[in-house]
């Protein structure tokens, strides 16, 4: 009885999140099926994950967040949450057909699963590009060092075995969290997240570039270690087109919608 009264207080609370979410929208599109997959398969991928409705709910929104970043960024993106990776593994097995679909009609464009291993950009530079992108969304200014919702989803629901990001008053990194979902070891500060390497990029403007300096000679913060904090990300002109239905890439992407192309 307890048990079911927990469930059915999960599952409002679910419908809540959804409810007043940037990405209603899209979620309230995610078939159930999906969520079910998710419970039944995600614990072996995604050792001591939690299964409860709440969770889902937060982690789609983290990878809706992440599906428009890669539908505004013309470079590849790479997905900085284990527990929005989580739902993307689960709906791409139960059906890939009906994520196309559903990236189409709501992104502009299939947005293909890529592997860290078989990215065909630099892993820590798709990573500055979401950073920068994801911030943009949230209404922060580029470069700046603070998180945006993306980034700071793991450490939320206390994802095992995902990323823990911070912000210091210059820069922003990451540790790898234990079972239990909280940040420990080593800080990570990968070297594309830097003043010089995102304005080379072109992922911030000469202005932008001036502050992150005064910042840096401000603070105490001295050396940096590189390294990426993602396991996946969408490669920009490695998805498919869209038959009907979803808006068409610029020329830049070759005549086909790249999974890292604006909308």
């Amino acid at each position: 009885m307890l048990s079911k009264l927990k469930q059915k207080y999960q599952m409002m609370r679910a419908k809540n999140i959804v409810q007043y979410s940037d990405y209603r929208r899209q979620l309230v599109e995610i078939p159930n099926a999906v969520f079910l997959h998710w419970q039944a398969k995600a614990k072996y991928e995604f050792p001591g994950i939690p299964s409860d409705a709440v969770f889902f709910a937060r982690a789609a929104e983290g990878l809706m967040m992440f599906f428009s970043c890669v539908s505004r960024s013309k470079q590849a993106c790479a997905l900085p949450s284990k527990a929005a990776d989580s739902i993307w593994h689960a709906w791409n097995s139960w059906s890939s057909i009906s994520l196309d679909n559903f990236c189409c009609k709501h992104f502009g464009s299939t947005i293909p699963h890529v592997e860290a291993e078989n990215m065909a950009s630099d892993m820590d530079a798709a990573l500055a590009n979401c950073l920068v992108t994801a911030q943009r969304v949230d209404g922060i200014w580029p470069g700046k060092p603070a998180l945006p919702r993306l980034f700071a989803l793991d450490s939320k629901l206390h994802m095992p075995h995902g990323y823990a990001y911070f912000a210091t008053t210059s820069r922003i990194g990451f540790q790898n969290m234990n079972a239990r979902g909280t940040g420990e070891g080593k800080s990570t500060y990968p070297e594309s997240f830097g003043a010089a390497q995102l304005l080379a990029a072109g992922l911030i403007t000469t202005l932008a570039y001036e502050e992150m300096i005064k910042k840096q000679a401000q603070a105490a913060n001295t050396g940096s270690s590189c390294g990426g904090g993602s396991s996946c990300g969408s490669s920009s002109g490695d998805s498919g087109g869209c038959d009907g239905g979803g808006s068409s890439c610029g020329s830049s992407c070759g005549g086909g919608c790249g999974g890292g192309c604006g909308s």
